[in-house]
């Protein structure tokens, strides 16, 4: 069947080379008959996804780069919120953690990227390390300065809550080497600790400052106290008057003279403790070498000094035993019970303490109080003050033990109890002196007798003398049982003394 002579035919699309130029150039061609008139080439196709793929790829990059990115692993949640709560909360992730330049920031993403492939395959640590570098500190636009303006007051909090301010110059620190070692930003200023970011660790301070020094009667630190921080300028309120430490200081009154035990610790470095980050030998066998320790740990690489180190403490009253600070009037004036007096008074209260234990005599058996194996601390029978209040203020003051002690506990059966006691124990302490009395003069007359006897009986009256003393200074009544023991023995031995040396 023939066609119709006015029938109209369709035209063939047109040839690539009849499209524009710019829609061959973009992959484009015409879709006739379709609702959406253009479509892609192949080549379009391609074209399109470089271009979405490289606008993503930039988009993700630019993304990577945000803190809220750096969460997104669940093992840098605690630094994130160290750093949101920290000064350099403004600050992106990477501007500290990226040296300037771009050569740094790609190098950094690569860092960044297998730490992220790290986390994806189950491979990583529960605690990341990452560098902070002195060229990112002093970048343009923030501590660039910080070397010509080093120096800064910082305001710290004492442990009694009063303010004291440190003078701190950046200058030496960081272009001079200190005790021999040359110094990073992060050196001082930690990347984490216990929830900050950035800040300085008064540890690190203490540990640089204090280590190897002598400490108490003659202190030694690294620059001396005034070179951190002055004495309080104000007037400090004691009992006895108001008290200005500048008529002392400008007098030569050194500061331990008063604070002797300020410092506690000695930062020493466990061996063992290098085991937690290294697991091969010949690395722990270089555990002695400390300039080499410290180009590694400090100089090359950050890690944090109380990694290492046992802390070492500074304040008013790190040196005192636990327990010993009591404030008397108001927080300016601490009194010590302890911990300034053990540096002139070495053992204080140790025959009291040792009779109480049963412990110490000699001749005796070890035999501890009943009241000692119960529990019972000093302060249960030492109850009653033995100075009013005002002059307490003054002279100090000492709590005695009195029967109402013992009535307290034990009830009426008890009352007279403490004045037997002492009554028993000074009628055996007097016999026990006039016993060792009796054998001091004896010994006055053993020249003749063998060597090995005079060294015998010499013994006797050492040990004597030992139990007597034990009961006096110690106070025989911290342990009536252990106590008369311990005389007997002495009379014995007194005793013994005497027949032997008698013609």
């Amino acid at each position: 069947m023939e066609p119709q002579e006015n029938q109209p035919t369709a035209s063939p699309p047109p040839a690539a080379s009849q499209r524009p130029k710019w829609q061959r150039v973009l992959g484009i061609r015409r879709r006739h008959g379709k609702r959406i008139p253009l479509g892609l080439t192949l080549w379009g196709m391609v074209l399109f996804g470089a271009v979405f793929g490289v606008i993503g790829s930039i988009g993700f990059a630019e993304y990577s780069m945000q803190p809220d990115f750096c969460r997104s692993c669940h093992i840098m949640e605690p630094y994130y919120q160290a750093w949101h709560t920290s000064n350099h909360k403004d600050v992106p992730c990477v501007k500290c953690h990226f040296d300037p330049g771009v050569g740094n920031t790609l190098y950094g993403k690569f860092q960044a990227s297998s730490q992220a492939v790290k986390y994806i395959t189950h491979t990583y640590g529960s605690k990341p390390h990452a560098e902070v570098h002195d060229a990112a500190c002093m970048r343009d636009g923030c501590h660039e300065r910080r070397l010509l303006e080093g120096k800064v007051n910082w305001d710290v909090k004492s442990s009694r809550g009063d303010t004291i301010t440190i003078r701190f110059d950046h200058t030496p620190h960081l272009t001079q080497d200190r005790r021999g070692k040359q110094l990073r930003c992060v050196s001082c200023h930690s990347q984490i600790v216990q929830g900050q970011h950035i800040v300085v660790t008064l540890d690190t301070c203490f540990l640089c400052h204090f280590k190897g020094f002598k400490h108490g009667r003659d202190d030694q630190t690294l620059g001396g106290c005034r070179a951190c921080h002055d004495a309080p300028k104000e007037k400090i309120r004691l009992s006895t008057g108001l008290f200005n430490h500048a008529d002392f200081i400008n007098r030569g009154v050194t500061c331990q003279n008063c604070h002797s035990d300020a410092i506690s610790g000695d930062g020493a470095v466990p061996r063992q403790g290098c085991w937690t980050c290294h697991n091969q030998p010949v690395q722990i066998a270089r555990y002695s070498e400390t300039s080499f320790m410290h180009q590694a740990h400090v100089n090359e690489h950050k890690v944090e000094c109380s990694s290492c180190h046992i802390q070492i403490t500074h304040s008013l009253t790190a040196g005192a035993p636990a327990g010993a600070e009591r404030v008397i009037g108001n927080a300016n004036q601490v009194v010590m019970q302890a911990g300034s007096c053990a540096q002139c008074h070495e053992q204080l209260h140790s025959g009291s303490l040792d009779l109480y234990r049963g412990t110490g005599g000699r001749g005796v058996s070890d035999s501890p109080s009943v009241m000692f194996r119960t529990q019972v601390d000093c302060i249960a029978c030492h109850d009653f003050p033995e100075h009013a209040g005002d002059i307490a203020l003054v002279s100090g003051q000492t709590f005695r033990a009195a029967q109402a002690a013992c009535t307290k506990c034990h009830g009426e059966q008890y009352n007279d109890k403490l004045a037997e006691w002492k009554v028993a124990i000074d009628k055996d302490l007097a016999d026990a002196q006039a016993a060792a009395k009796r054998a001091a003069e004896s010994l006055k007359h053993i020249d003749a007798l063998p060597a090995p006897k005079q060294l015998q009986l010499r013994q006797l009256f050492d040990d004597a003398r030992h139990n007597i003393e034990l009961v006096r200074i110690g106070r025989g009544v911290h342990n009536m049982t252990y106590a008369t023991a311990l005389l007997h023995v002495a009379i014995d031995n007194c005793e013994k003394i005497v027949t032997q040396t008698t013609p």
